[in-house]
């Protein structure tokens, strides 16, 4: 009895005798085909087939089956480029909104971020995505998109609103009016603001539970989403339950807050910044912020009021060691690179003046010309009495070096004040939207170079200017590598300005494993001519008794502190300076060194640098303010930080 397996051959057997004779042949009764020419032209015309015709049945539903799923991989692979498109569109409606200034609108913003998380959560919850939740390998990560796509629009329908509506409640422009700022409004929305708050710490809470997906690109989209809603709600938290509830009292509504205004001259260079010439006060009362008369630092409180909380290192360093023993009084207190201690410094001196005994100081604010023209380009320029013109270009200059020359030393440190002054007043009148944001970020890049820094002896208000970057101190973030270079001027003169000060970097070890090297060469240069040493005052050349021919000479003592985390070693010195030594500074590893730069000469020193195993960003240099707006940096090499 045939068997299937017989059928099966005949019937294909069959199917080629067609074939055959479809293309011209007969076939043999053995099964071999024969034409009118040679047999070999039957198989070489059974070679030339087409592919399709030679295809078996089991072939065609293989290429059916495959067809199948690179159709519905090329759908989910759409779908998901859709979500990820609609989630990126979400972000950019608010960047745009804040770019364009289409803050006015936030029904209309609102309305377009929910537009977008709708849509990506449709998709998510749709039946195909329901389908590819069960598929092995996948299931996972398709379940995480769909969570994400999930909260993230319900914190556009639910969060966002409740935002929207406290920002409409308060009337923008009675906030701010006649240099008075008037906290009711917004002290007001605190019930509100605290509901809104609920609302995103829970969704917070319900995104940190979202499981870890298999699929890499996946888990990073969703660590990268957590990283940055964790640290959005951080802050709300911290603004609606620990920052608001204060700003009556930081605004001076329960008492009258008091700060100094501590005016540095990097002409003669401190650790922070430079010789304080003159202190000024600042008053915020009931929101209204008045700057009082700026004295000169022996106005202010005589010499003999020192600084009595100078710790073990400070004082051996720089009190008793010389050349030059700092006195500690109003003009060093900007010697420590760490401004946390310059303020306890201060208030010390403070407490023991007639003003301090009667008024409580809240902080110290270090300022120095920079600040000061960075003020006079967002506020408008500043005519002086002898009619000279302070612009956003020539205040700095003009501060530093050419009031020294062509006024007498005892005014110099006035104008400092009057120009101070002349801004603040400006501050106070109706700044515009625009001037505002303009001087805000102003004043983020002096204080990230040490040309402004605030401090203030509330906690909870320093915590906030820790997190701006607005108080200055030492390399302490092993993740942000900074060498630090902190100088301090040893001939009493005014040389700073004439003193350029420049860092080479470069990476030593590309291609290699563990810590980043580098190599540094920091160069100090004297661009004062012999010329001008001679003839220029001597109160910007400075002269020393022991050393009667130093006319223009710049004495240094520079301490180079290493990146937290991190060494230095292998100094060189080129030029006439020593080796530096190790030594220590409230626990920190430092090297010390003294160099003296005539005019016209220069002194370099080179060094290698080991940043820590968890940095994560290049060297940086955390130094000592030069006349200039920026530090002079540059980097010869660079490898990715990987």
């Amino acid at each position: 009895m045939p068997t299937h397996d017989d059928d099966e051959h005949r019937i294909e057997a069959a199917q080629d005798d067609v074939m055959a004779k479809d293309n011209g042949g007969v076939a043999s009764t053995d099964g071999t085909e024969t034409t009118d020419g040679a047999a070999s032209n039957g198989v070489e015309r059974q070679d030339k087939l087409a592919w399709y015709r030679r295809m078996r049945w089991w072939g065609w539903i293989l290429i059916a089956i495959a067809a199948a799923i690179v159709a519905f991989a090329g759908t989910v692979g759409t779908q998901a480029l859709l979500v990820k498109h609609h989630e990126e569109a979400a972000i950019a409606v608010v960047k745009d909104a804040v770019k364009n200034n289409r803050l006015n609108d936030l029904d209309g913003v609102v309305a377009d971020v929910q537009k977008q998380t709708r849509a990506a959560r449709d998709i998510t919850n749709g039946g195909l995505w329901s389908f590819t939740e069960k598929i092995p390998g996948i299931k996972g990560s398709m379940r995480v998109v769909r969570m994400m796509t999930d909260v993230a629009d319900e914190m556009a329908q639910d969060t966002a609103p409740k935002f929207v509506d406290v920002a409409q409640r308060i009337d923008v422009k009675s906030i701010y009016k006649n240099g008075r700022i008037n906290v009711e409004p917004i002290m007001k929305t605190l019930p509100e603001l605290d509901t809104a708050a609920q609302s995103l710490q829970r969704y917070t809470e319900e995104f940190d539970k979202i499981p870890e997906p298999g699929i890499g690109v996946v888990a990073n989209a969703l660590n990268s989403s957590r990283s940055m809603l964790d640290k959005a709600n951080r802050y709300l938290q911290q603004g609606v339950h620990e920052y608001l509830p204060k700003l009556s009292e930081w605004l001076g509504y329960d008492g009258k807050q008091t700060y100094a205004i501590l005016a540095m001259t990097p002409g003669e260079m401190r650790a922070s910044g430079g010789l304080v010439g003159a202190v000024g006060t600042v008053m915020i009362d009931d929101g209204k912020i008045e700057i009082g008369d700026f004295q000169s630092n022996a106005q202010f409180a005589k010499y003999s009021v020192t600084a009595r909380n100078l710790s073990v290192d400070e004082n051996r360093l720089y009190k008793q060691d010389g050349p030059m023993q700092l006195n500690y009084d109003v003009r060093d207190i900007a010697n420590s690179p760490d401004n946390a201690r310059v303020a306890e410094y201060f208030k010390d001196i403070w407490d023991q003046t007639d003003m301090g005994k009667h008024t409580k100081l809240d902080g110290v604010i270090l300022a120095d010309p920079l600040m000061v023209q960075s003020l006079v380009k967002v506020l408008g320029d500043v005519k002086l009495a002898d009619g000279t013109v302070l612009t956003g270009t020539n205040t700095a200059d003009f501060l530093l070096n050419t009031a020294y020359k062509e006024y007498a030393p005892e005014d110099t440190d006035a104008m400092f004040g009057t120009v101070a002054k002349a801004c603040v007043k400006r501050l106070m009148g109706d700044l515009s939207a625009g001037k505002m944001v303009g001087l805000v970020s102003e004043m983020l890049t002096l204080a990230h170079d040490r040309h402004l820094s605030v401090y203030s002896f509330d906690p909870t208000l320093q915590q906030i200017l820790w997190e701006r970057g607005l108080t200055s101190t030492v390399p302490l973030n092993e993740a942000k590598p900074e060498l630090g270079i902190y100088i301090t001027e040893n001939n009493p003169s005014k040389m700073g300005w004439y003193i350029k000060r420049s860092t080479k970097i470069t990476q030593l070890d590309c291609g290699e494993e563990g810590p980043a090297k580098y190599h540094v060469e920091y160069t100090i240069r004297n661009t004062m001519t012999d010329e001008e040493s001679k003839t220029l005052p001597q109160y910007i050349t400075g002269i020393r008794a022991e050393y009667p021919d130093s006319h223009g000479t710049s004495f240094e003592k520079i301490m180079f502190m290493p990146p937290a985390g991190g060494t230095m070693s292998n100094f060189q010195v080129t030029g006439n300076g020593a080796d530096p030594v190790a030594d220590s500074l409230n626990f920190r590893l430092i090297y010390t060194t003294i160099t003296q730069v005539q005019p016209e000469s220069t002194v370099t020193y080179s060094f290698d640098v080991t940043v820590s195993p968890d940095a994560t960003q290049k060297l940086g240099v955390d130094e000592t303010p030069t006349a200039s707006a920026k530090p002079e940096v540059t980097y010869e090499k660079l490898c990715r930080v990987e």
